[in-house]
């Protein structure tokens, strides 16, 4: 099932994937492709998640194979330096923040099987589908970064050259090398499943901004929140009416602009003494709140990341309308700065 709107000459096609008999291509994905394959329109493919897969799975125990500096899981990279070419893959096992690398025959570190296979579809892995389901020749781009004139003008005729491209947001501001027919988002809730007070605004606003920025005029956009206030405010190109919903949202959970919010992070390479420092920072913090009769929010919660590089991470949410003088406060009377505590006040994110 999907709903078709067309507004300020764009055509916005939002498929409900939970209606859907794949849960990779809609029949209105697979039948877009097909027909401008045939007459040689472009399309480009956009996903948020670069490089191949997100995470490994053992399909024997279930067991997810995590870093042992980090705890996420390990994921699977493109080997080669050059790999905007697109030439023979070849793949690593890699932590995506500490780096560091695995053998290429990764077994299950709980029951020492090898029958791992690998979650997520990013740029690589959504351009093995499509080579295998629609026998298309895509062109991965995912940084454009690069160091010199030579690899640049390779990038630009390669570019100029292909009707089907996959690229991360970079290009979400239109090139005059690839002028896409169509943009499809395959995985579009990637941004909009990150547990954050701000990952809808975020979401929401990169989407309108590369459909705006495009003169592309056919978008189609495959979901698994078809009702999200999100997605039906797209659909319809509508700013104002998506900020009324999303302050709605944000005042029933009392997000900013209604209170303010700070953070209180620490870091330790002992999990215990990062619990000790925590917790007593903790009863001081409610112990100054009930003194001075204010009504301050705290919250201790763990990052989303909980261990990165070797060391464990927590954080203290705080959640006031006035914040600024309690935090002036208790780093002057705790001096939480002197203990390796950092303040960020008013956060872009909470993880």
């Amino acid at each position: 099932m999907y709903k078709l709107v067309e507004t300020n000459w764009k055509k916005v096609a939002l498929v409900d994937m939970l209606t859907e008999p794949s849960k990779l291509f809609s029949e209105l994905t697979k039948k877009t492709i097909l027909k401008y394959k045939k007459t040689w329109k472009k399309i480009l493919f956009i996903t948020n998640r670069k490089w191949y897969a997100s995470w490994n799975l053992c399909l024997d125990c279930w067991f997810v194979p995590k870093c042992e500096n980090c705890d996420v899981p390990i994921a699977k990279y493109y080997k080669k330096t050059d790999w905007f070419l697109n030439e023979d893959a070849e793949f690593i096992y890699m932590c995506p923040i500490c780096k560091k690398h695995y053998s290429s025959n990764l077994s299950c570190p709980n029951c020492w099987w090898f029958n791992i296979k690998e979650v997520g579809i990013w740029t690589y892995k959504l351009q093995e589908i499509l080579k295998k389901e629609f026998n298309l020749e895509v062109f991965v781009v995912e940084n454009t970064q690069v160091n010199s004139l030579n690899k640049i003008k390779k990038i630009k005729d390669q570019l100029s050259s292909s009707n089907f491209v996959i690229s991360t947001w970079i290009l979400s501001v239109e090139s005059k090398y690839f002028k896409p027919d169509i943009i499809i988002f395959p995985n579009a809730d990637t941004g909009l499943s990150v547990p954050d007070f701000n990952s809808a605004e975020k979401h929401f606003l990169s989407l309108y901004e590369l459909i705006k920025n495009y003169s592309t005029e056919n978008y189609i956009i495959q979901t698994y929140n078809f009702d999200n206030f999100v997605y039906q405010n797209l659909l319809h190109l509508d700013l104002e009416w998506f900020w009324k919903k999303e302050l709605e949202f944000r005042k029933k959970l009392n997000y900013p602009p209604y209170e303010e919010i700070a953070l209180l992070l620490y870091k330790h390479e002992i999990e215990e003494k990062l619990y000790l420092k925590i917790s007593k920072l903790e009863k001081e913090l409610k112990y100054l709140v009930e003194k001075n009769n204010q009504t301050i929010s705290i919250y201790p919660t763990p990052q989303l990341v909980y261990k990165k590089f070797g060391k464990y991470h927590y954080n203290i949410i705080l959640k006031w309308k006035k914040l600024k003088s309690f935090l002036d406060l208790i780093d002057r009377t705790l001096r939480i700065r002197n203990k390796w505590f950092q303040i960020d006040y008013l956060p872009n994110s909470l993880i």
